[in-house]
């Protein structure tokens, strides 16, 4: 069995860091790489890293295409702070709010250096996309008033908060792959309806023979299955207005997946997920992503 992608900082850029807010506690440094493209930049893009943290092959191919295309983009690691490695086999490693909040904060760093508030985007991979997702929606973290991303983009998210009153935020792009057992295509299709049902505007594509974690690296071509990744295409877990989580008749709070995933781990989550990296597929994400892009920050 292959092993998973190892922990590598993206190539290519510039290694730097801002702070970012805890809930409770003092502010954490987080660490990042910017990468510029040749001229002046028509947007900014803040990518959040992946379940098994920031690798060259995934954050570090992406945040390369989409500036050699004409955008600032700063890759945010969201683990080192924290002294997370993986929540491939634990979403409870940290919370999606504290990785929202990394996010945002990486957005106000763009603005602090002059990058315009109303020209940026949030994407990521996988959980990274999950965060994207959740923060294209004013349910999650409504104490980020100001304005928030533009654009989103999501490659592989789990889509299995389902606002009940949806409350868009952002134009959103969702990436799946049709072989994907970890997500699903279903519970991504709902999604990105109910966003747009709410008033939202969502594209949601489909790739053919792309598993989970189909953007990896290159050389793991060969299909091959993951016993303990935590599977959560089954999952469906209501989100009130207030911003709890309703899931088999219990109420959770928003910032506590502690409670929430051991009472999922007994019905909904499953074990285990097939794995290869669809290099054609990676290429035509990337290719839409871009587009994506050009088509909302044209002027």
């Amino acid at each position: 069995m292959q092993l998973p992608m190892p922990y590598a900082q993206p190539q290519g850029g510039t290694l730097v860091s801002f702070k970012s807010p805890r809930a409770g506690g003092q502010e954490l440094e987080i660490k990042a790489v910017v990468f510029k493209p040749p001229g002046e930049a028509k947007a900014a893009v803040v990518i959040v890293n992946a379940a098994d943290g920031w690798s060259d092959v995934r954050e570090g191919h992406y945040a390369r295409s989409i500036s050699s295309a004409g955008y600032t983009v700063l890759v945010i690691d969201t683990y080192g702070a924290r002294s997370v490695k993986s929540t491939s086999n634990d979403n409870t490693a940290i919370s999606l709010y504290e990785q929202m909040r990394d996010a945002f904060a990486a957005k106000r760093y763009l603005v602090s250096l002059g990058y315009p508030a109303d020209r940026m985007a949030l994407m990521g991979s996988g959980r990274g996309g999950t965060v994207a997702l959740l923060a294209a929606d004013r349910t999650f973290l409504p104490s980020e008033k100001a304005d928030r991303f533009a654009l989103v983009m999501a490659v592989g998210a789990t889509c299995f908060l389902h606002p009940r009153q949806p409350k868009p935020s952002a134009q959103v792009f969702i990436a799946i792959g049709d072989k994907d057992d970890v997500t699903g295509v279903k519970p991504c299709e709902t999604l990105g309806s109910e966003y747009t049902a709410a008033g939202g505007s969502s594209l949601v594509k489909v790739y053919s023979g792309a598993t989970t974690a189909f953007d990896g690296d290159p050389k793991d071509r060969v299909m091959y299955r993951n016993p303990t990744i935590e599977s959560l295409a089954n999952c469906n877990v209501v989100v009130e207005p207030d911003g709890r989580f309703n899931y088999d008749g219990k109420t959770f709070a928003e910032t506590d997946p502690a409670a929430l995933f051991p009472e999922m781990r007994k019905s909904c989550i499953k074990p285990g997920a097939s794995i290869y990296t669809n290099v054609t597929q990676k290429a035509n994400v990337t290719l839409d992503l871009i587009d994506f892009l050009d088509a909302n920050f044209r002027h």
